[in-house]
């Protein structure tokens, strides 16, 4: 708004065309007092000036401060001109958080302010060093005054403060709510009062237009300005948009005198309600000014301006005025009447507007994610949860890849540091290198936000023959010199001293490992190379080369646990729940305290709680993680062996449109009560400490920048999650549920019998190398399972899943639900029947034949395990390659 133009009428008149070209101006800034001298005296335009009032424009503060969106923060004239000179540089400044009480702090290092500033003759400019001069002349500034290191942004401002995470700008203030830019409540004339552009009190504003503005059109109006109006909730960076032209169109002709009543007519136009909204600009109807962002002037002043254009302009004698009615008429200006090509225009976008709406509407918001296998069942399983509760589509993309292609895949080396997916996930932290090459050398900030928390420990298998308790103890360096064979028999003194003096039969200790790079592998290795620092000399790792060669390897973690549930008198790492799962003994571990605990009778959260309480926890999560391990940690009833699985994101999000704001959601969801108290419990995991939630969720959460033109997830009350809105888009609501989570038991059945197939192979072949250490008669024994029993298992479990497959492509195909529930109910008595009677009875269980249901997904239930290794709510069914795969380098957990 500012340059003189031109404007092109086509209608009925005394032209020979029927066109009549007007010379005018729309500007925010009057004429000053030279180039008024200068339009009255030019030749080519007879008479004085006329400034006619046509809208009023509003202008804001805008900024992007991490953790600082939602609140506004507040600012005055003096501290605006303090950072744009460059007084003030930081967010954090003792001016700035005086006026900001509830400022949030995101743990950054740097608050440093990028101020982004407009070319010196654009109207935001003019706007804001014109307010300035008014409102804060003690602070004086000019456009060559500003800090030196300010960005010109020009027309690029509402995307530069977009993309820029700690940056100040100005703007129109209705193209920076459209872009929904963070906007600053601006102190108005009215000390202590702060007001956003969009408040404005439009009754109090043309109140105060009337008595600022001069109405006699003619004059001198250099002077006249609307900054900092005493006004009650009125915004004070306002400017007022002139229609400047001559005021004499009697004396060059009949042409140039019709020409002036096209004028006069335009200025009425902006009067009328089709421009000003209503019959006065005060009504609720909306015109032409409001769909551009400007106000109108109000009717007090409408009027008074009317009633002056009539003997400001002076017409020529033989022009016909030009009347604003219905009609078609000759001079008739009809607001109901429109060319076709602005009626197909607007039609078209109309059709475009609406097409755009049904599309976003209907597209799903996707988010991709890589990393642990062992925490991908949570991951799944939690955003099925918020797939089945939002208003909108999602579709996650989450590879259990392993813990190495989740740092690998966001550090993204090899594509120039640009990651392709939206997160990655790790068992373990990423490692110091790592995180130096992505936030030193690449400059990629990122932030670890931990998922939740999985026991780990060892289990074995003695028959209840000779541990009829199914009780064991061992200290960490009793566990240590078996897994590095110093101890190669369960008749040892040492594992007798642990347990009281009571003495094990003298059979040879048959110890699994993990022969690939795995998680589980670096946690339990790291435990012991902490817990027993003197004797464990194999070092830590996610892979280990040094194992002694009497030790068996295993592919797996599910290949891990069926090894030792095979193999009588052996032992093994594993996580927690894998273990329990299979009703294998678990040993109880010494602790830092001296105590004997398990992950169940031992405190697994308070081993977390007492990390977050030491040094060892960053006290800003963009710091490195690298040294966080939930091991070895103080408490008389803390469990000592617990990993602390990560997700890492990149904390600027705004190259990721919707689904960064989805994996904000994403992430707020799986850290509330919900997903951390019911989810995690079910699959065998354990909450994360309330402390370490909060942490994260008002330390790195706020620290994520997400595109500001994507819309933002509401969580709907009913949760302790924020108020929501009901049922519009982008609302997750506390109520919705999905055909998945009701169905989710058939899921669990089906999901468990496929899990089981995929490891027939790895169970094959750990049966055959047990086969060569068993003893004779095992068949007597709890654990001990008969090859050919084994073999029969296996061609009925194939049986079964043909069943299932079919059972699964029927319900899909035809949607019987409930002759679906039924054949799976069905099936799952075949199941379980041969499965686990098979499994049991063969190996002389006490639970011979008994229809035990070791998988589910319902959430409503205990984890706890008793009998034959019943177990009710969900563990991950043997999840494949738990706790493992791999590194970005070699010998990185």
């Amino acid at each position: 708004m500012g340059a003189t133009g031109t404007l092109t009428i086509s209608g009925e008149g005394p032209s020979e065309a029927g066109i009549y070209m007007l010379r005018f101006a729309i500007t925010e800034q009057p004429l000053s007092s030279s180039q008024r001298a200068s339009f009255s005296g030019n030749a080519a335009v007879v008479g004085a000036s006329v400034h006619f009032p046509v809208y009023v424009n509003s202008y804001g503060l805008f900024y992007n401060v991490p953790g600082n969106r939602v609140t506004p923060l507040n600012i005055t004239a003096c501290l605006a001109a303090r950072i744009l000179t460059g007084d003030i540089q930081d967010w954090t400044h003792p001016d700035i958080l005086d006026e900001n009480p509830g400022f949030v702090r995101t743990g950054t290092d740097s608050y440093k302010i990028t101020v982004f500033v407009d070319t010196a003759t654009s109207g935001s400019t003019l706007a804001v060093l014109g307010w300035l001069a008014k409102a804060c002349a003690t602070v004086p500034v000019t456009y060559t005054g500003l800090r030196a290191d300010a960005v010109l942004a020009g027309a690029n401002m509402i995307s530069a403060l977009q993309s820029t995470g700690y940056s100040f700008g100005f703007a129109m203030g209705s193209v920076g709510r459209a872009a929904s830019v963070s906007e600053f409540a601006v102190e108005t004339s009215t000390t202590g009062q702060y007001l956003q552009t969009g408040s404005i009190n439009t009754t109090n504003l043309q109140a105060a237009l009337a008595v600022a503005l001069p109405t006699t059109l003619s004059g001198d109006y250099s002077a006249a300005n609307v900054f900092a109006l005493a006004a009650d909730h009125v915004a004070p960076i306002l400017t007022v948009g002139y229609l400047v032209t001559k005021s004499d169109w009697s004396t060059e002709g009949a042409e140039e005198g019709q020409r002036g009543e096209l004028v006069r007519a335009l200025c009425a136009f902006f009067q009328s309600s089709t421009a000003a909204g209503g019959s006065t600009g005060t009504s609720s109807a909306l015109g032409v000014l409001a769909d551009a962002g400007l106000l109108a002037m109000g009717p007090g002043l409408t009027t008074a301006l009317s009633t002056s254009a009539t003997s400001v302009f002076v017409r020529h004698p033989a022009a016909v005025p030009f009347t604003l009615q219905d009609g078609i008429a000759p001079n008739v200006l009809s607001p109901t009447r429109s060319s076709f090509e602005v009626v197909a225009y607007l039609d078209v976008m109309q059709q475009l507007a609406a097409l755009k709406k049904q599309l976003d509407v209907g597209a799903a918001r996707i988010l991709r994610g890589v990393g642990s296998s062992a925490v991908s069942l949570f991951m799944w399983r939690v955003f099925s949860e918020l797939d089945g509760r939002s208003t909108t589509p999602l579709h996650m993309v989450y590879r259990a890849a392993g813990s190495g292609a989740g740092q690998g895949e966001v550090l993204a080396r090899a594509n120039k540091y640009q990651a392709l997916v939206d997160f990655g996930a790790s068992d373990t932290p990423m490692p110091d290198a790592t995180f130096t090459e992505l936030t030193n050398t690449a400059k990629i900030p990122i932030v670890h936000i931990p998922i939740l928390l999985a026991p780990m420990n060892f289990f074995v298998n003695i028959p209840e023959a000779a541990l009829s308790s199914r009780q064991i103890r061992m200290s960490p360096c009793t566990v240590a010199k078996i897994m590095q064979a110093d101890i190669t028999t369960w008749a040892h003194a040492d594992i007798a001293a642990d347990n009281g003096g009571a003495t094990l039969p003298d059979q040879p200790i048959t110890v699994f490992y993990r022969q690939l790079s795995s998680g589980t592998t670096a946690v339990i290795t790291e435990y012991l190379n902490r817990a027993c620092a003197g004797t464990w000399r194999l070092g830590s790792g996610g892979l280990l080369s040094n194992w002694p060669p009497t030790f068996k390897p295993t592919s797996s973690s599910a290949n891990m646990s069926n090894s030792v549930f095979s193999t009588p008198w052996s032992i093994g790492y594993m996580d927690a729940a894998n273990g329990q799962e299979l009703n294998l003994i678990e040993i109880a571990v010494r602790n830092k305290d001296g105590n004997f605990v398990t992950s169940r009778s031992g405190d697994v959260a308070a081993a977390a709680s007492a990390l977050f309480q030491s040094s060892n926890w960053p006290r800003s999560p963009t710091q490195s993680f690298a040294s966080v391990a939930v091991l070895d940690q103080p408490g008389a009833n803390t469990f000592p062996i617990v990993a602390m699985p990560f997700m890492f994101v990149r904390t600027d999000l705004t190259s990721r449109g919707d689904s960064g704001a989805l994996l904000v959601a994403y992430l707020t969801f799986m850290l509330d009560t919900f997903a951390q108290t019911s989810v995690a419990p079910a699959l065998g995991f354990t909450p994360l400490p309330s402390e370490i939630r909060k942490y994260t969720t008002e330390r790195a959460l706020p620290l994520l920048q997400v595109d500001t033109r994507s819309k933002a997830w509401v969580f709907e009350s009913g949760s302790t999650l924020s108020a929501g809105k009901g049922g519009g888009d982008n609302v997750i609501s506390s109520f919705a549920n999905s055909y998945n989570n009701l169905n989710a038991q058939q899921f669990a059945d089906f999901y468990h019998a496929y899990n089981i197939q995929q490891n027939l192979a790895a169970v094959k072949q750990s049966n055959a190398t047990a086969n060569e250490n068993m003893v004779a008669g095992t068949t007597g024994t709890v654990l001990g399972v008969a090859n050919d029993a084994i073999q029969a298992q296996v061609a009925d479990l194939q049986k079964q899943i043909h069943i299932l497959e079919a059972i699964a492509i029927t319900g899909v195909v035809f949607g019987v639900v409930g002759l679906s529930v039924s054949l799976f109910a069905t099936c799952r008595m075949f199941v379980h029947a041969s499965l686990w009677g098979t499994m049991y009875g063969a190996g002389g269980n006490k639970s011979t034949g008994s229809l035990v249901h070791p998988t589910s997904l319902s959430l409503g239930g205990s984890s706890n395990n008793s009998g034959g290794g019943g177990v009710s709510g969900v563990r991950r069914a043997k999840s494949i390659s738990n706790m493992s795969d791999g590194s970005i380098e070699s010998g990185n957990p």
